[in-house]
């Protein structure tokens, strides 16, 4: 499976026009091709950093129909005259390194960031490893997913997507953010003060409320 991911961020006179946005798009999906699974909903008012007003995730038989959806005519017919004047950041990226939860969690976060240009690639790989200890040491997080991406869109390229659910938000702010795993190993890696140093301070982190499973 296949996921774009997408954060809408609308002009200041279009704010109040959110729900209408989001039928729209709810409605222009169901004429796409290959769409799987389909997740349009407001972002979250806690937590969220450059995350925008609307988080749109849908989930694509494959890459190859990914790309097929946005040269659909009803993309370009229906989709393109609600996003036009949007700041969209998105991501393609393939399901490949998850764990599915029970699917009794209700708050999906994703952080979407990359590394550095000249960073080692062997610091890369001890970043991933790290941060996939958080799930071990976290049972708050009910389900995750790290993966690479395949291409992405908006103010600077990313290269990750780390993406949890949990039973609600005090999870996340709470038991993730002070567990000793998060800030005395994976945050050296994003603070710029710290030798491991090599994230890019320009970060998105969305969250958003759920009712049924986003990581299967």
């Amino acid at each position: 499976m296949f996921v774009s991911l997408r954060m809408l961020t609308l002009p200041a006179d279009r704010v109040d026009q959110i729900h209408t946005i989001m039928v729209s798009l709810r409605a222009a999906v169901n004429r796409l091709p290959g769409v799987v699974e389909n997740l349009v909903t407001p972002v979250h008012a806690q937590a969220t950093i450059n995350a925008g007003h609307i988080v749109w995730r849908m989930v694509h038989e494959s890459e190859a129909a990914a790309n097929a959806a946005m040269l659909a005519p009803a993309w370009r017919s229906a989709i393109v005259p609600q996003i036009v004047d949007a700041e969209v950041t998105g991501v393609g990226y393939r399901l490949t390194r998850k764990s599915p939860g029970d699917g009794k969690a209700r708050i999906w976060r994703a952080l979407l960031f990359s590394c550095l240009p000249h960073a080692d690639t062997a610091l890369v790989r001890e970043l991933e490893e790290r941060t996939l200890l958080l799930p071990k040491y976290v049972p708050e997080i009910r389900a995750w997913g790290l993966n690479r991406t395949a291409w992405s869109e908006g103010r600077k390229p990313i290269e990750f997507v780390w993406e949890q659910e949990y039973d609600d938000i005090s999870g996340l702010t709470g038991p993730y953010m002070d567990t000793p795993v998060h800030w005395g190993l994976v945050d050296a890696y994003f603070d710029a003060d710290c030798p491991e140093f090599i994230v890019d301070p320009h970060l998105v982190q969305v969250v958003t409320a759920i009712s049924e499973p986003v990581i299967r």
